[in-house]
């Protein structure tokens, strides 16, 4: 089955810019990693003070998982790989502060966060057979399935849109945060600053994979019906 090259577009471009997203925001993260923040707080130190700010009591566990950082709201846990954890650099700062802002807002009842919460869990099981589920329906001439591989993967891009405010505003209230406590004097809140701006970068970049991915299978369905 040949489809005309325009059809791949969407899906080459979205990968294209996935990758560079990440190449990009690993050479940031190794650059800022080499620069100590002045006070020489390491991250799980920088954790505790935020967490006091806020008020909350929540539980920082270690993960020897290569920079997997994330707030896990059902268990209302933290999780901070272990070189995250322990060192005091700026990309440090920069990701524990970010994290600790979706416990808040999580403790604030973001609508976007609980609205995520809520269908995480689904759309999670849902990215990982869509393209098998699409795939097979091409495979085997089965519209029913070709059709709920597009739902699933429609779902993958609302689950991506809905996660950039959410990202943004972490991100936004890490610095606002910082400058508050006076954990980060102007300089290494410039710093952070542009740690956390190619972070926002991977989230548009992942959003538009998902959207690349899904102007793929509709622009395959349209080739299907003309032929």
């Amino acid at each position: 089955m040949v489809f005309s090259n325009s059809v791949y577009l969407p899906l080459i471009i979205s990968m294209l810019l996935g990758w560079f997203a990440q190449w990009r925001v690993h050479q940031i993260y190794f650059r800022y990693g080499r620069i100590p923040n002045k006070r020489k707080i390491k991250g799980m130190e920088i954790a505790k003070i935020l967490l006091a700010y806020h008020r909350l009591n929540i539980p920082i566990l270690k993960t020897k998982k290569p920079m997997l950082n994330y707030y896990h709201p059902q268990t209302k846990t933290l999780h901070l790989y272990e070189q995250v954890s322990e060192n005091n650099s700026i990309t440090s700062m920069g990701i524990v502060a970010h994290e600790i802002e979706h416990a808040v807002q999580d403790d604030q009842g973001s609508h976007f966060m609980s609205f995520r919460n809520k269908i995480a869990r689904l759309l999670a099981a849902m990215g990982q057979i869509s393209p098998l589920v699409f795939l097979g329906g091409i495979l085997f001439r089965s519209m029913f399935f070709i059709y709920l591989g597009m739902i699933l993967l429609f779902g993958m891009v609302v689950y991506a849109m809905v996660s950039l405010p959410i990202e943004l505003n972490a991100s936004n209230r890490a610095v606002k945060t910082l400058k508050e406590t006076g954990i980060a004097d102007q300089g290494e809140i410039e710093m952070v600053s542009v740690v956390l701006r190619h972070a926002a970068f991977t989230y548009f970049a992942g959003a538009a994979q998902r959207i690349g991915t899904f102007l793929f299978v509709v622009m395959v369905m349209f080739a299907l019906h003309q032929m």
